[in-house]
């Protein structure tokens, strides 16, 4: 884990990615972010995975999973196109970098307790794991959707100007 700057504090970059060797499973590792804001949580993000497939061009996201973010970001000097995205895999995010190199990454809810992260950010980042994102979250289909309406709740709370 590495450390970044955000809002002024210094925070540890809470990331685990599987060794670069032949790919397994639908995720490439991990991330843990420390709250349902997108904009805040990308650069420290993407310079660490930029690391692994490059300058990264494209961000997508569920939509229901985090308060709204702004199509284009500027992040380090670069123009990140950032897309929400109705249908697709819950919990994860998707990056892609040159050449369309992509990493998707296992999303730990923020809300998530310190040892339960550790042990799903342990398992997405094994090289041989496999598990499909519900699995690595162990969640059944009625939590699923508690999670996404308590994100969606916090996301009303953030944008009506909760702090």
């Amino acid at each position: 884990m590495t450390r970044s700057k955000s809002r002024g504090a210094e925070r540890t970059l809470r990331l685990r990615l599987k060794p670069t060797a032949p790919k397994t499973g639908y995720v490439d590792g991990a991330w843990w972010p420390h709250t349902y804001e997108l904009a805040t949580e990308l650069p420290a993000l993407l310079a660490a995975v930029a690391d692994r497939i490059g300058p990264i061009h494209h961000v997508a996201y569920p939509l229901d999973e985090w308060a709204r973010t702004a199509g284009d970001l500027v992040i380090a000097g670069q123009t990140v196109r950032v897309e929400g995205i109705r249908h697709g895999t819950m919990h994860t995010v998707e990056m892609l970098g040159v050449k369309n190199r992509r990493v998707v990454l296992l999303v730990v809810p923020p809300t998530t307790g310190a040892d339960d992260a550790s042990v799903t950010m342990s398992s997405a980042s094994a090289v041989d794991n496999e598990s499909a994102v519900d699995e690595l979250l162990t969640i059944g289909t009625r939590e699923r959707g508690d999670r996404v309406e308590g994100a969606a709740a916090v996301q009303r709370w953030i944008s009506e100007g909760g702090a």
